[in-house]
């Protein structure tokens, strides 16, 4: 995977965890590795900016 497609991915899982479309009764990370195909670090990433993106929407 290219580093252009990585930021893509990252951050589209980052836009529907900020739309609350993840399960909340599960595990996160399982579920944006299964899902956009991430690793575990790029999980993350897309967790911190999911949650900046719902920052400055408040």
């Amino acid at each position: 995977m290219s580093a252009a497609a990585d930021v893509s991915s990252v951050a589209a899982a980052a836009s529907w965890l900020a739309t609350g479309s993840a399960d909340r009764s599960k595990p996160v990370v399982p579920q944006l590795k299964e899902r956009f195909g991430l690793t575990a670090l790029q999980a993350v990433q897309a967790m911190r900016e999911a949650n900046l993106v719902k920052a400055r929407a408040h």
